[in-house]
């Protein structure tokens, strides 16, 4: 029924197979709220029939719910604009990644009720300007890493500065990630005030984003999780690409792809999405492969919006657990993506050093 509710949500379903019983309600919601796709289902309610809707109570209950998404994205929007002048006035290029800027893809009655989480903006100054950013507005204490810092801006909604757009933990192909990311930064910036953007917001091209997010994905399966929300994203990736006026446009993506390994993913999460969401079969990049999609869906179902809800997870504070559940987590896929599992131990003890030496170069600065 949620798959099904998916659907209806995305207009590839008129209605259920059945209607829910008050019991069956309860779980949707409570699946929803796991999986962060809470407002996207209320759009999938709205559009059934009467006599398969909840209960009014229950409903209006789900309706609060969307009316704080509604608002919060509208906040959310204004900040990612209010950010982008700030940047520019120091003299630095931003553009909006992931979340707010994948909104935009969204159909227009959807992209309010998107579940948000905190505003990716990437910066093209790197990681000394990007402190040097930080402090000048007054923040003292600012926690850095190799891909971003987080810009203490508003109390209520967290702004993660990458100076980096992505990174893999498998070093070699990380270097090689670098340099990709390095050849294609003109997409990054390559949508910027046109008709599907508000205001002055500035975004990846959508065909950057045929690799970038598929890639966004693809890292949190392998190192945390990933839920139904980030799939529906993709969704609307490869919506857009599909109506662009060039197919071909998206070539260097897809080699991109296969360069860094990833089409077995790709294979099974078109699986999925054909599965869950009803995605049309001439949207799909790769042929669809079943036995890894259902693979895949069992991670996402088990986990939760970016592994937060997995029980075989500690997810217990500070670093250090954060690092054995990565690593955890890492191996329990290692049947499937070996060529990453085995590198997330030397991937933190390489960054330690990494972090260090870019400390020490700082101070002598």
């Amino acid at each position: 029924m949620l798959f099904e509710l998916l659907q209806v949500a995305l207009g590839n379903l008129a209605c259920l197979s059945s209607a829910p019983s008050e019991k069956e309600w309860e779980e949707l919601y409570d699946e929803s709220m796991r999986q962060a796709v809470t407002g996207i289902l209320l759009h999938g309610i709205e559009r059934l029939p009467a006599e398969q809707r909840p209960s009014q109570a229950f409903l209006l209950q789900w309706i609060g719910v969307g009316q704080m998404i509604e608002q919060r994205n509208h906040l959310m929007d204004d900040h990612c604009v209010e950010l982008l002048h700030r940047f520019k006035d120091y003299g630095i290029h931003g553009t909006i990644l992931k979340g707010q800027g994948i909104a935009l893809l969204y159909d227009k009655e959807l992209r309010p009720l998107r579940h948000n989480g905190d505003i990716d903006i990437y910066v093209d100054c790197g990681l000394r300007r990007a402190i040097e950013y930080a402090k000048a507005q007054g923040q003292i204490e600012i926690e850095w890493d190799y891909k971003h810092l987080h810009l203490a801006v508003w109390d209520n909604i967290e702004v993660e500065m990458h100076y980096r757009v992505e990174v893999l933990l498998n070093l070699r192909k990380n270097r090689r990630l670098q340099r990709w990311f390095e050849t294609h930064q003109g997409e990054l910036f390559g949508c910027a005030e046109n008709a599907d953007c508000i205001g002055s917001m500035v975004t990846p091209t959508v065909e950057f984003n045929v690799f970038y997010i598929l890639l966004h994905i693809y890292r949190h399966f392998l190192y945390e999780g990933v839920g139904l929300r980030q799939i529906v994203d993709y969704y609307y990736v490869l919506k857009a690409y599909s109506n662009s006026a060039d197919a071909n446009r998206a070539d260097y993506a897809l080699e991109a792809v296969r360069e860094f390994g990833m089409t077995r993913f790709a294979r099974g999460l078109m699986w999925v999405m054909g599965e869950v969401l009803g995605m049309p079969k001439e949207w799909m990049l790769w042929e669809p492969d079943e036995k890894e999609g259902k693979f895949i869906l069992e991670e996402v179902m088990a986990g939760g919006n970016f592994g937060h809800h997995d029980r075989r997870l500690n997810h217990g504070g500070g670093k250090w657990n954060a690092v054995r559940d990565v690593c955890k987590h890492g191996w329990h896929l290692f049947w499937h993506y070996p060529g990453e599992a085995v590198w997330a131990p030397w991937w933190f003890v390489w960054h330690r050093g990494w972090k260090v030496r870019e400390g020490c170069k700082m101070r002598r600065r």
